[in-house]
């Protein structure tokens, strides 16, 4: 289920991030065309002009467009990392299978001993050619 929800927030951020790029881009072409106008090629936009303001705000616009962005990323998949702290942790312990009553070990497991369960695995066969 956890592997569902990541893959929802990674196509989430894809998303996200193509209408950030696309708000980007459209505040980003009005602003530069807006701080041009009234404008003198070549001489600095006059403070507290139309042209000066525009500047300003286009500045801001931009940044914002980007803090959003990242604020909205953050939130994509900051959900699915707090699902996988809250429920993530009992498929885990779920997943360990339960001893049997008054089965002394699983077979063919070892839980924690350096002696392997189940029955003892013979050498290989040897090769009467080689002597191997």
């Amino acid at each position: 289920m956890m592997k569902i929800v990541w893959w929802g927030a990674f196509v989430g951020a894809a998303f996200w991030s193509v209408f950030a790029w696309i708000a980007y881009a459209v505040v980003d072409t009005v602003g530069t065309g807006a701080s041009s106008v009234g404008t003198v090629p070549g001489f600095p936009a006059e403070p507290f002009t139309f042209a000066w303001i525009a500047g300003l705000v286009h500045g801001l616009g931009v940044s914002a467009v980007t803090v959003t962005w990242l604020f909205g990323i953050a939130f994509i998949f900051g959900v699915p990392l707090v699902m996988q702290r809250v429920f993530g942790r009992r498929r885990a312990q779920a997943s360990l299978p339960a001893r049997q009553a008054g089965a002394s070990s699983i077979p063919g497991q070892s839980w924690g001993s350096s002696i392997p369960g189940g029955q003892p695995v013979s050498a290989p066969p040897r090769d009467r050619a080689t002597g191997r």
